[in-house]
This record gives C-alpha cells, structure tokens and sequence, in this order.
C-alpha cells in the first residue's frame, strides 16, 4: 500500500517494523526496503522478500550520529571527520560492527556499513521508530533501484505492507561506501559522492582511491545488479546500431550530442520503430544519476528487448554512473 508520509504513518510504520514487517520509504539516494535491523527474522524477510544473496549485505539506517556508537566502533580521526562532514548524507561508512548487530546483516563480516540519510522523510521515520532500520534498495534482487514509490509498488505490489511516498529521490543511485584503512579512504562502491569530493576532505598525505578489487562486506557489490529486463549494451564505436533493425524492439539512451553527431542514423533508427530516450547530458551528470533507474523501469514498460545506453566520460559523477551501466550488462 503507497502511502503519504505524516505522523501518524510513521507510528504505523514502527508498529510494523517493531513487528517483524517490512516498509518501503524514500531516501535522497534511491527507495529503501526496511526492516528492524536488530531482529534477525525481519531481516531475513528482507532476504526473501527481494530474492538477495545472503552473502549480500545491508546498509543499517540511522537518524542521528549520536548513535552510531551504540551499533559500531569509530577507531579513526578519518572515520569521524568522514561522518562529522559528510553525514547526514548520501555516504556509507564501513565500521567495525558490535555484537547487537546481527551477523545476517553483514553477511558473517565484522564490519557493517551505517548510513545517515538526509531525506527527511527518512530521517522522521528513523527517529520515530527509535530503532535502527537494515534497508537495501526496495527493488527485486539485480532489478534497477526504485527512485519513486510507483516503482516499488511495481516491483512487490502487495508483498510489502507499506510503501511511504516522498516523492521522487533527488539523486537517484545509491550511496557510496567508504572504509579508511589507516591513512587511506578507499570507496568500495562509487556513489554521488566521489573521489575527488572526498579528496578535498583531507590533506595530501591521506590517500583517496576506488577498490582496485570487489568487496564482500560492502552491499551491492557481489552480483549483477541495477539491470532492467532489456538486454543493456553499451553504444561504441565498433558496435554502433546496425540495420535493418531485427523485429525486437529496440531503445537507445543518447545525449543530444550523439543525435547532432549522428542524425542520419537516428533518423533511420526511428524510422524502422527503434525508440530513442533523450535524458542523458554529459554536462548535467546530476540529471543523468537523477534518471537512470527511471529510464530502466521505463524500458520495461515499454518492452524493450535490446536497451544501447551511450557512455558517459567515467570522471567525477560520470564514474559512478557508468560502474550501474556496466553492471546492468554484466
């Protein structure tokens, strides 16, 4: 059920948390799906519910930095100049977890990932429960991230009891996940915050860099993910559209570069039934991160069979973009 948040859906939503039950509600990143992140069994649902890896795990949600020492350690000078500047915030740090958090949300690890949303209709409900909330994505394991309610509701319809409606997320792809490992800050999966943001946190001998290696303590990391029912392709130079085009229905995603670059074939696209989505902008990479997971959801709707999305130039945002496209074609 998609419903308005005010106070008293945040009462019903820590009645249904407290119980055992699930709730969908907005962040400025992406839609979380929520469960009391102390009981093991509800987040077992969250497992079940989505159709995730156990070995995946999941971010725990907070209302305020004042508690996360009751979830975790902070053993650095890094670690809280990360938290102090940057929380609330779309980031995750990694930190090493204390023994109220259950195993099933780090998946055996001992660090677990805590975040502070700056949604405040994230940030009501997480002080109202009073409890802290383990919430990946609400959407169906490797499906695109919902960034509006709608989207939630159409990836479980009844399955989840409440679905809070804040509208759409203002940055729409998830956080990015941070670990310092002594004079290094080292970001397991690139998000809205990037390198260059964090670099200039910290003097010239603290070292900022991306995982030269998948993590396994850091959610969202381990399988193919973010990935609509079309087959994603990334547009090149060696495998630009070809025609006639076959008889399965074909999207492209393209700047308005690309269509001036290459207007006769875009004319030709259209003409054979092929369907171009015009959002991409390598000047506006906030408006590209904002509409990723929406023009995925839409080429589901649309029944796309084949999805070429154009590359952005992988610097600054543009990375971060690119690391959900390339895993929406693994």
């Amino acid at each position: 059920m998609i419903i308005q948040p005010s106070y008293q859906t945040y009462l019903d939503a820590k009645q249904l948390l407290l119980q055992g039950d699930l709730v969908a509600f907005p962040t400025e990143t992406v839609y979380g799906l929520g469960a009391n992140a102390l009981d093991r069994s509800a987040v077992r649902k969250i497992f079940e519910t989505k159709g995730r890896p156990q070995k995946n795990p999941i971010i725990v949600h907070l209302w305020s930095i004042t508690q996360i020492s009751e979830y975790a350690e902070i053993t650095s000078p890094l670690e809280e100049k990360i938290i102090n500047t940057l929380m609330p915030g779309p980031i995750t740090i990694l930190l090493k977890k204390k023994p109220n958090v259950p195993d099933i949300v780090t998946a055996g690890s001992d660090f677990v990932g805590i975040r502070i949303p700056s949604n405040k209709v994230a940030l009501d409900l997480l002080q109202i429960s009073e409890i802290p909330v383990a919430a990946p994505s609400a959407n169906l394991s490797t499906k695109p991230s919902p960034t509006s309610a709608q989207m939630v509701f159409d990836n479980f319809h009844e399955a989840v009891p409440m679905i809070i409606d804040g509208g759409d997320c203002e940055v729409g792809i998830e956080s990015t996940v941070v670990k310092v490992e002594w004079s290094r800050v080292v970001i397991t999966r690139p998000g809205f915050i990037t390198v260059e943001d964090l670099q200039s946190l910290f003097p010239s001998d603290v070292q900022v860099e991306y995982a030269q290696h998948i993590s396994e303590i850091t959610p969202g990391n381990m399988f193919k993910h973010y990935s609509p029912k079309s087959n994603v392709t990334l547009l090149n130079n060696t495998n630009q559209i070809s025609f006639p085009l076959s008889d399965e229905k074909t999207a492209i995603l393209v700047t308005q570069e690309w269509i001036d670059d290459h207007k006769d074939r875009g004319d030709q696209f259209v003409a054979q039934g092929g369907i171009v989505y015009l959002r991409w902008s390598k000047s506006a990479l906030i408006s590209c991160a904002k509409t990723l997971f929406s023009w995925y959801h839409q080429a589901d709707k649309d029944h796309i069979i084949h999805l070429l999305v154009e590359p952005l130039t992988e610097t600054g945002l543009g990375y971060a973009i690119m690391n959900r496209v390339k895993k929406s074609c693994e």
